[in-house]
């Protein structure tokens, strides 16, 4: 039997200065649920300002900073929607909105599904379907000039009906916010 090549964990990977971004799924994977595991220690940190704290905070943030930053973890999750990979969540939320109210009715209807789509890495995931789905696309590092640079977190919901989104997606969003508190704070802020 041959020698199996290790893998060296993303983490120990050379600085983005010198090395080039990794397409396969395998590393763009590990790239996401490694930025996802160092965003919640990050949280952690945050919450209490000890100097174990602080430290552990800045070398969480080096680790992150190597990994490529926010910037490598966009491109990951750009890949990772790819249609060669399965695709957005868009796709999911057509079929079943589809699969859930008749084709007739939603060429009927006399104005179009409002979505917020929190997360979005692609500016055209609804192009086809917009004679009844109006999608407003909005990230923290957008990777297109169509999609709003904002906060979700920070983001105030709508007050008047007109404003309104019927649905909110949140694709990998709810895994980002490392703070448990923050993420049940979305559910009290927006769905209440």
């Amino acid at each position: 039997m041959g020698k199996v090549k290790k893998r060296r964990p993303i983490t120990q990977q050379p600085t983005r200065e010198g090395s080039t971004f990794k397409h396969s799924s395998i590393e763009t994977a590990r790239l996401i649920r490694r930025f996802h595991v160092l965003n919640k220690e990050l949280a952690k940190c945050r919450s209490d300002d000890s100097a174990i704290n602080r430290e552990k905070e800045q070398d969480i943030l080096k680790e992150m900073e190597k990994m490529g930053g926010l910037d490598w973890y966009q491109k990951a999750s750009q890949l990772g929607q790819s249609k060669s990979r399965g695709g957005d969540s868009s796709k999911w939320l057509i079929q079943t909105l589809q699969s859930s109210i008749c084709d007739s009715d939603l060429e009927k209807a006399d104005k179009p599904l409002r979505i917020l789509e929190v997360g979005a890495v692609a500016p055209d995931n609804y192009k086809q379907h917009t004679r009844w789905i109006k999608v407003h696309p909005i990230d923290l590092n957008p990777q297109h000039e169509s999609i709003q640079k904002q906060d979700f977190l920070t983001m105030d919901p709508p007050t008047t009906p007109q404003s309104k989104y019927d649905i909110v997606s949140l694709s990998l969003v709810v895994n980002f916010v490392g703070d448990p508190e923050e993420r049940g704070n979305l559910k009290h802020k927006w769905l209440l």
